[in-house]
């Protein structure tokens, strides 16, 4: 499953890789931030846009792994920023907070090269009905 989400053209574009070894959580990592994922105004550190685009796919994961085949996507996302994510590398680590039958609630947490917490958000991905040839019609 890792490799089919890896192999997304988003993910392939900003080079980022999902990572299921932790059985808790869904992570997803850039190992090696260029340039196109930093800030503007002479900054170093991560663009907001780069951290909340890894919180999109990483909360969306959460909810696909808890929707039994069914259509899903993130409906609210919400970051918070706490301090610049410098350095090489990010890693986003999402959990599951709750699962109902349409909505799936789940938060992570952005950690820079030295596992400090840069960023959170929280996530409610929507789900679509059984999955039955009128909802695939759509």
């Amino acid at each position: 499953m890792a490799e089919q989400w890896s192999a997304h053209p988003g993910m392939l574009h900003t080079g980022a890789r999902a990572d299921f070894s932790d059985p808790d959580a869904v992570q997803v990592v850039i190992q090696h931030l260029g340039a196109h994922h930093r800030g503007g105004m002479g900054t170093a550190a991560v663009n907001g846009a780069v951290l909340a685009g890894l919180f999109d796919v990483a909360i969306g994961m959460v909810g696909q792994l808890h929707t039994a085949g069914r259509r899903a996507g993130t409906a609210q996302l919400s970051v918070q920023f706490i301090r610049p994510l410098n350095g090489d590398s990010v890693r986003v680590r999402a959990r599951l907070i709750r699962a109902g039958a349409n909505l799936v609630f789940a938060s992570a947490e952005a950690f820079d090269e030295h596992a400090v917490v840069c960023a959170r958000a929280e996530g409610i991905v929507a789900v679509a009905g059984s999955g039955g040839e009128e909802e695939k019609a759509l």
